[in-house]
């Protein structure tokens, strides 16, 4: 298994709307050593206070925070060979340990209120790391433990 690490990995949250969240996405994100988190439709409180908490995390790690509207504007500007979305296990979702071998830069999207996003393109592919329902974050971390080759795969295909 190859080593995350010497691939660029953007981790983009979407749909925010608590600090808590906002705060607890970043620690996990950051946590694993990813460089690039990019937060997308942040409102409310988690926008006032949490993008300012999350971007002390950020400096505290050396790794940049981006701050965007749309998840297209976040596609647009990065351009990312493969987007990976967290979703709940269903019919077009595909474990996550058939994509361990990609390449070039790739986008990781959960959503910040542990619901379904859907983006439209060809390199768009929903997966799971866990066939439980654990939530978003839950779902995000143990992605990272697996992408970063931290533990061993949990899914059974």
């Amino acid at each position: 298994m190859r080593c995350w690490l010497m691939r660029e990995l953007i981790v983009l949250i979407d749909n925010a709307s608590s600090v808590a969240r906002v705060v607890e996405f970043a620690k996990v994100v950051y946590g694993f050593g990813v460089k690039n988190l990019v937060l997308t439709h942040v409102y409310g409180s988690a926008a006032q206070q949490g993008v300012p908490e999350a971007f002390k995390i950020a400096l505290k790690y050396s790794s940049s925070l981006i701050v965007l509207p749309t998840i297209k504007d976040a596609v647009d500007l990065f351009k990312p060979n493969n987007i990976l979305v967290i979703r709940r296990l269903g019919p077009q979702v595909k474990p996550l340990t058939e994509f361990m071998s990609i390449d070039g830069r790739v986008m990781l999207v959960a959503d910040g209120s542990d619901q379904d996003i859907k983006i439209e393109g060809s390199n768009v592919n929903y997966i799971t790391p866990i066939t439980h329902d654990i939530g978003n974050l839950g779902q995000l971390t143990i992605a990272l433990c697996l992408l970063m080759n931290e533990c061993s795969p949990i899914l059974k295909t």
